[in-house]
């Protein structure tokens, strides 16, 4: 990494060129004081880091564009769908703002006026660019249809800072490979909810046992016509959601026994008769045997028992942080809940879930022991007696 420091008793920059050999060169000319060849070191190496910058245009390092598509590239230990929304995000609208400008001319005043126009609107450019996208996946389209579409396209707080996360995860890989000095995202902050904290939606929203049951029983089983079936068992995958908090397994540590209850083994016993069949083995393909598609999960599935039920618009993802809290508030230990939850440590664990554990079981985790001297501590300090004090003297 391109850095100042102090070689052989002077202040030089150190930094690779543009064939990536590296080079310590020393600033030009005479300086009295140290500060002023460190000031100059400084200069010099950003004039530098500038000229490999311009260096690397035709090899594909130069624009915005080309360190986000080798960046994308470089994620080879993602989940699909992760790169699917890291695609997207890229596409729709960091590189039509930024694709074709020069990573090294980016600066944090760019950045804020990026997260500025995502919160009044969509800008020109990356309208001009959903249009384009439209106008391509439908040549039949008309253009007047596909701007209208396209302007009302809006973002939310949520989909404008993630576009900001991976924005700096972009500059952080060019800051890596020497491409620009610093990443202008670390110094903007993220787009703020200025909704009451009552209209807030919760980052973590868990169902109560009642609010499970009755969403239990608002999902809709398999159902035949014919001697065939004709809808999915949405009860029994939702269920399933609920009580083991399973999802796709990311590292080795995920993949893990799941513990079923009973009432549940019985049901994925029945299911496994008439579980359409699956070339890949799946528990809950769709109705052709192959992977269910999650938009229908939520569209035909999850989001009509949720409103049937008449809970309150919770998240897929949220069942898993469910079955957390049912294990912490049934008193399990939690080395145990973050091996069911497949996390790598049981430090992660506590550091997500820490706040639904009760006050005096969080407080024997952290101090184990130690809580037995503090629990016997007095709650007020007692006034010393005159005769205790004559006796100590």
């Amino acid at each position: 990494m391109a850095t100042v420091r102090m070689y052989r008793g002077h202040w030089v920059a150190d930094y690779y060129d543009a064939n990536q050999r590296r080079r310590i060169e020393r600033p030009e000319g005479y300086f009295e004081k140290a500060r002023e060849e460190l000031q100059a070191a400084q200069v010099l190496l950003a004039d530098r880091v500038a000229e490999v910058a311009d260096g690397l245009v035709h090899k594909g390092r130069g624009t915005f564009e080309d360190a986000a598509i080798r960046w994308l590239k470089s994620k080879v230990r993602i989940r699909p769908s992760t790169r699917r929304s890291y695609e997207h995000l890229l596409v729709c609208y960091l590189i039509p703002y930024f694709g074709d400008r020069k990573l090294r001319l980016i600066q944090v005043t760019d950045v804020e006026r990026f997260r500025a126009e995502l919160s009044q609107g969509i800008p020109d450019s990356i309208r001009q660019a959903c249009i384009t996208r439209l106008l391509k996946a439908k040549p039949g389209l008309a253009e007047a249809r596909a701007k209208q579409r396209a302007s009302q396209v809006k973002l939310g707080r949520r989909s404008i800072n993630k576009a900001l996360t991976v924005l700096s995860m972009v500059f952080n890989y060019a800051v890596r490979n020497q491409w620009m000095i610093r990443n202008p995202a670390e110094y903007v902050d993220h787009a703020r909810d200025d909704r009451p904290i009552e209209q807030r939606p919760l980052d973590m929203d868990v169902l109560k046992p009642e609010e499970i049951a009755a969403l239990r029983e608002a999902a809709r089983p398999a159902t035949y016509r014919d001697g065939k079936l004709a809808t999915n068992n949405y009860r029994l995958l939702i269920s399933f959601a609920v009580f083991t908090g399973f999802q796709e397994p990311k590292t080795r540590t995920s993949y893990r026994r799941l513990s079923l209850p009973t009432f549940l083994l019985k049901e994925l016993k029945v299911w496994r008769l008439a579980c359409p069949h699956s070339p890949y083995d799946l528990i809950f393909p769709n109705l052709e045997g192959l992977p269910m598609s999650y938009s229908n999960l939520i569209t035909r599935g999850f989001h009509p028992a949720r409103k049937r039920a008449g809970i309150r618009r919770i998240r897929f993802h949220d069942l898993r942080h469910t079955f957390a809290s049912l294990m912490i508030s049934n008193g399990e230990d939690i080395v145990r809940v973050s091996r069911l939850m497949g996390h790598a440590t049981a430090s992660f664990t506590l550091n997500v879930y820490s706040h639904m554990i009760p006050s005096d079981r969080l407080a024997s985790l952290v101090f184990g022991n130690k809580m037995e001297t503090v629990a016997n501590l007095p709650t007020q300090l007692e006034r010393p007696s005159a005769e205790n004090l004559s006796k100590s003297a």
